[in-house]
């Protein structure tokens, strides 16, 4: 008896066998019309034949044969997998898309690479009256700038020059006397080695960073003019304009650098626990351009004294989202310097910023600035020479200490998706008090912005058009840019302007 049902069990499985080769070699054959069934058959028709999958017939197929499942639900199961299929390649797609374009990226570990920091072609119109021979219009490039770097070794994991090659020097203005031809500017605008003496030390010390570069004070300061989201610079790097001893003795009117882009400077930079990035410093505190007047001799001068210290300290919610505390504390004097304001006396200036990455609205960003800070007394007109405290004869107007402030908030949402996809709207309102002591001689400006990305891989690679539109205030204690006294309709910060900007950035 068993030895019967032994080979009774070996037949059946031979019968399957020759079932299931026999359904294979039939969906093997040209493929022919479908038959609906019978309304009243409850076994559906085959479907069409197709290739098949490696080991014969399909799952479903074979289950749509004995019955288990209907035509609708095979249909449905061979278009999910197609979906799959569909989707799957599209991402593959992405993905070679992507890498495509990140291959033209280069990395930070060849000794020598360059690119294109900010290529900046400036339409502006201001509404102010303008003297015989001038126009409210104009044509510049406003930043032209090369930027070379490369790695060393993991001891010297960056070096950085910047060079910029901008139309400055040209003049603009119909000559009164005399003759002369426009000329361009051609400069050295910063550079930097980064060394880190102990590996094992980063990133709790990651760095010391030695020469001239965009100082850690805020967010604007730091952040390179190909990136950034306004035309015009801030109020707290400059504003104002002409000046003399009668307009500035009461630290209002001239050219103000509150605080400074760049100088001479070594400092540490580290970041602990992921979380707490940190730097301490020391600069020069007159603005690298101030170091031409270095006496060729002895090797010393009026600007490369005295010094300043800083620190910054930034705490990081997240990734993207921070609040930042600087300091800078020193001295400050006149001999040499050509910067306004400063005087001689105490230096100090406090400031806290913070940026806010939205992670659910995407491409949503608040960030904002408030800084303060005090200058010595007998501030100098820019550009003019003094030297101590003397308060006439030689550029010191005789103004008292001064208790400066300024602050601005900025919010910006890039759209990534729809008709106006790649558009990024901007709003920005600032102000700066030049001399808290008084009253009426406050600068504020609002900016509305629109900007259009043509291609956005900051920082590497960025191609944008900038709209910007500037309502600007300026209190009747202020100067215009060269009259004694003050006159609203040619002072540039009393009157609002209009500016489009064209970037390439190329790195």
């Amino acid at each position: 008896m068993r030895a019967f049902r032994r080979m009774a069990g070996i037949a059946q499985v031979a019968a399957l066998a020759m079932i299931t080769g026999g359904l294979s070699a039939a969906y093997a054959e040209e493929p022919r019309p479908v038959q609906p069934p019978a309304p009243d058959s409850t076994i559906q028709a085959a479907p069409p034949a197709r290739e098949l999958p490696p080991g014969g017939i399909s799952v479903e197929d074979l289950l749509l044969q004995k019955g288990t499942i209907t035509m609708d639900e095979w249909i449905q199961i061979r278009a999910e997998q197609e979906y799959k299929i569909a989707d799957q390649t599209r991402r593959l797609d992405s993905v070679e898309e992507w890498k495509s374009k990140t291959e033209l990226l280069p990395m930070l570990r060849d000794k020598v690479n360059f690119g294109l920091n900010a290529l900046q072609f400036l339409y502006g119109h201001v509404d102010a009256k303008v003297p015989e021979g001038k126009s409210q219009d104009s044509f510049s490039i406003r930043r032209s700038e090369m930027l070379f770097w490369g790695k060393i070794s993991e001891t010297i994991p960056r070096w950085h020059v910047l060079m910029e090659f901008q139309s400055t020097g040209l003049t603009s203005n119909t000559p009164t006397s005399g003759s002369g031809s426009p000329a361009s500017a051609t400069f050295f605008r910063e550079t930097y080695i980064d060394v880190r003496p102990i590996q094992s030390w980063a990133p709790n010390l990651n760095m010391i960073r030695l020469g001239i570069f965009r100082m850690p004070f805020g967010i604007f300061t730091e952040t390179s003019g190909g990136l950034r989201d306004i035309i015009s610079s801030p109020y707290l790097t400059s504003v104002g304009g002409g000046g003399g001893p009668g307009q500035n003795r009461n630290g209002t009117g001239g050219a103000i650098d509150f605080i400074q882009e760049r100088d001479y400077f070594i400092d540490v930079r580290g970041k602990i626990a992921n979380r707490l990035e940190y730097v301490v410093g020391v600069m020069n505190n007159n603005n690298f351009q101030a170091n031409s007047l270095v006496s060729t001799t002895s090797g010393v001068g009026g600007a490369n004294q005295p010094k300043a210290f800083y620190t910054r300290v930034r705490l990081f919610g997240n990734d993207v989202s921070f609040i930042s505390f600087t300091t800078i504390l020193g001295e400050s004097n006149n001999a040499g310097t050509l910067i306004n304001g400063r005087g001689k006396g105490d230096f100090d200036r406090y400031g806290i910023d913070f940026r806010y990455t939205s992670k659910i609205l995407p491409g949503f960003v608040l960030q904002g600035e408030y800084w303060q800070g005090h200058d010595g007394a007998n501030a100098t007109t820019v550009g003019t020479g003094a030297n101590g405290d003397c308060p006439v004869g030689c550029g010191g107007s005789g103004a008292p200490g001064m208790h400066r402030r300024t602050w601005y908030v900025l919010s910006k949402y890039l759209i990534t998706s729809g008709p106006f996809e790649n558009f990024e709207p901007t709003v920005m309102y600032e102000q700066f008090d030049p001399n808290t002591w008084m009253s009426n001689d406050m600068y504020t400006r609002t900016i509305i912005g629109l900007t259009y990305y043509f291609e956005n891989f900051p920082p590497k690679i960025q191609s944008k058009i900038q709209f910007n539109y500037e309502f600007r205030d300026h209190s009747g204690l202020g100067t215009g840019p060269a009259a004694a006294g003050y006159n609203s309709a040619t002072d540039p910060f009393a009157n609002n302007a209009f500016f489009v900007q064209f970037q390439v950035r190329f790195m």
